[in-house]
This record gives structure tokens, sequence and C-alpha cells, in this order.
């Protein structure tokens, strides 16, 4: 069980790594083409690829127990990933990623109800404290000029609408993840979602430059492999202890926000992003003892 929960962690992590990579990466691209081109030539990228890789000519490797939960997969995921690029086109990268961070909180809750996981007090905590973060790096656009505030509004309605579209596709996925092998994820979530898009794809098209061509190679790369990290995390530990390690991703966003598009924070942002860090860091060594006591536990009872 604590191997399972340790290589969980590594794995959520990478995935708040990656995706702090294609929220950059997104940034560029959606000020110069339309976010449904990009997120429909992304999915397409990553469709083949998991094809070439796991189907070895033969159906039977990637065929699907649960079609409508795949489906419907691809349509959260699509509509996640383009009300994302339109939020990165008013705010910056880490406040995308803080307003993010309210799907782990809202997810934890939920999946309480849902799947009657028992989250310790510790996962609260951090919540909370990852919380406080959040609004203090928020709070210098909330008290800045009108037209700053007009730009914050129409963010946080793209960022929050991302939100509650990701909540809904975490716990599908946990779904899937109960009942579906990985291989077929791999396949069928892009491929849906580049099905989905094309006949908007179609409308919007417009020609690629080298440069867009080739980050859209890289994000599509960095797709297949975040959908892997996730799934994998997810089959690993509850959802409940999982969710709150996302608020890592902050600190991966602000060092490349701060490094390939410029974006300093205040000393209130600096404060709320260490805040958000430290109360993760302290979510993870909490789990490290909760493991060591129920180690302890077990063999108490089989030395009895």
């Amino acid at each position: 069980m604590a191997s399972k929960e340790s290589t969980a962690v590594i794995w959520m992590l990478s995935d708040s790594f990656i995706l702090s990579v294609m929220l950059l990466i997104g940034g560029f691209l959606g000020k110069a083409i339309s976010p449904f081109q990009v997120v429909f030539l992304v999915n397409v990228i990553a469709a083949f690829a998991a094809i070439i890789l796991f189907s070895k000519g033969k159906w039977e490797n990637i065929k699907p127990q649960k079609m409508k939960l795949h489906i419907f997969r691809g349509l959260l995921g699509v509509s996640s990933t383009i009300c994302l690029f339109y939020a990165l086109q008013y705010l910056s990268l880490a406040e995308v990623t803080a307003i993010n961070f309210f799907v782990p909180l809202i997810t934890s809750i939920l999946s309480v109800f849902i799947f009657r996981e028992k989250p310790k007090a510790y996962v609260y905590i951090a919540i909370i404290l990852n919380l406080a973060g959040v609004m203090m790096l928020l709070s210098p656009k909330l008290m800045a000029s009108q037209v700053t505030q007009q730009n914050l509004y129409l963010g946080l309605i793209f960022a929050l609408s991302a939100v509650a579209i990701l909540v809904i596709y975490n716990i599908n996925l946990k779904k899937i993840g109960n009942a579906e092998k990985v291989v077929p994820q791999m396949v069928f979530a892009p491929l849906y979602s580049a099905i989905i898009l094309l006949p908007v794809a179609i409308f919007v098209w417009k020609p690629l430059d080298t440069n867009s061509a080739l980050l859209i190679m890289l994000y599509g790369g960095l797709l297949i492999t975040k959908l892997a990290a996730r799934f994998f995390a997810f089959n690993k530990s509850d959802l409940s202890k999982l969710m709150p390690l996302e608020y890592a991703q902050i600190l991966f966003s602000s060092i490349l926000g701060y490094i390939f598009l410029q974006q300093t924070q205040t000393l209130l942002g600096i404060t709320g992003i260490v805040l958000i860090v430290l109360s993760s860091i302290a979510h993870v060594l909490f789990m490290h003892f909760e493991r060591n006591s129920d180690t302890k536990n077990m063999k108490g009872i089989t030395n009895d």
C-alpha cells in the first residue's frame, strides 16, 4: 500500500508539471490561432500516437468497455481546455493555475458522497490553506483599475467554467478507471475529443506557421503523457488524497511564467504561492506519517 501511494504521488506531481507546460504553450498558441483548431489538432496527434503505440494492428488491444464514458470524457476534456485557452488571454499563467485549484477542493468534497471515500482531517486543512493562498495571489488584481478588473472578470468566467467542467471530468475519469484498462483510455480520450471538435475546427481553420506547428506537436505529446500520468495516479490511491497535490502546480506555473513570459508577482502574491507550496508539502508528509502508522498497526496485529 505504501509503495502504491508513493507512486501515485509521483504520477500526480508529474501530471501537475505537464499541465503547467501545456498551459504555457496554450497561452502562446491562443494569441494567434483559434483554440478550437489547436485543441482539435492536438487531440488528433495524441490519438494517432496512441493507436500506433498500443494497437499493434489489433482492435482487441484497444477495444473499450465503457464507450459512453469515453465520449462524455472527450466532450468534457475539449470544453475545459478551450475555456482555459481563453482564460489565459486575460489572466497570467499563475492566476489561471490558482483559480484551477477550486477543482481539487470541489472534487475532494464530492468524492466523499460519490465514491464513499473518507478523507482525513489533514486533507481539508490542506484545502483551506491552499485556498487562502489562492485569494492572496488574486488580490492585487481585485484591487486594481477598472480596466484590469474587467479583464479579470472575463478571465474568471472562462477559468471558473473550466473548473466546473474539470470537476465532472475527474469524477468521470475515476469511474472509467474502475472499469477500463489504461490503453483504451489513452486512445479514445483524444480520439473522441478530435471527432467532437471536427466541425468547428473546419469552420475556424487557418494555415499554421512552422513555430505553431511545432508547438502543437509538442502539446500533443504532452497531452498523451498527462493522460497516462493521471490515470496511473487515480488507480493507485484515493481521489480525495490525491487532489490536494495538484496545488504543487502553482510552483511550476510561477517559474515557467517568470522565465518565458516575464510574469512577476507582488509580495502578497509570492506569499500566497509560498503558502500553497508549503501546505502541499505538509499534505504529503501527513500522508507519509499515516502510511507509517498503518504499517505499524498491521505489524502489531500480525504479531498478536
